[in-house]
């Protein structure tokens, strides 16, 4: 039986390894410089039974903006990311609106990163939990932003 702790330790595992595939000049943050207006939240738990959402299973839904990126660049570094997921073994999925890309990727220990591309060029990515008890330890909040240090990804509070 799986903690929101546990889970959410594992979800910013797969996040942190995600960025050490990609080129250092890439980062994820809840900020994004050139859209001050967007910022994102550090995650939601969301219930499995909306009739009873203070009872059972829960999963944590966060997203972070892909920086390094512009709008002209965003189509091959959307291509990058989805080429590592499936290299990984990753089960991947394409698809998005009009001007919009989405690509999926389901781990094989059941979470599920997605990569968007929004219409005006730049690049999110958000991340999803297995099933957790909604009443169990929450652990350490989310980092704000996960970057290239020294040769390695680290996370900051």
């Amino acid at each position: 039986m799986r903690t929101q702790a546990e889970a959410r330790a594992q979800l910013l595992r797969h996040f942190t390894a995600t960025l050490r595939a990609l080129p250092p000049e890439l980062s994820l943050a809840l900020r994004h410089p050139d859209l001050p207006h967007a910022g994102l939240h550090r995650g939601v738990v969301l219930s499995e039974d909306l009739n009873h959402s203070d009872d059972g299973w829960a999963t944590f839904d966060i997203r972070y903006w892909v920086l390094g990126t512009t709008p002209d660049t965003c189509d091959g570094y959307f291509d990058l990311v989805t080429a590592v997921w499936r290299e990984w073994g990753w089960a991947t999925r394409d698809g998005g609106a009009a001007r919009t890309d989405t690509g999926w990727a389901d781990t094989p220990d059941g979470y599920s990163l997605v990569l968007t591309r929004s219409v005006n060029g730049y690049l999110s990515m958000a991340g999803s939990t297995p099933l957790f008890l909604r009443d169990s330890v929450v652990g350490e909040p989310m980092p704000t932003r996960i970057a290239w240090r020294d040769g390695e990804a680290v996370s900051s509070l």
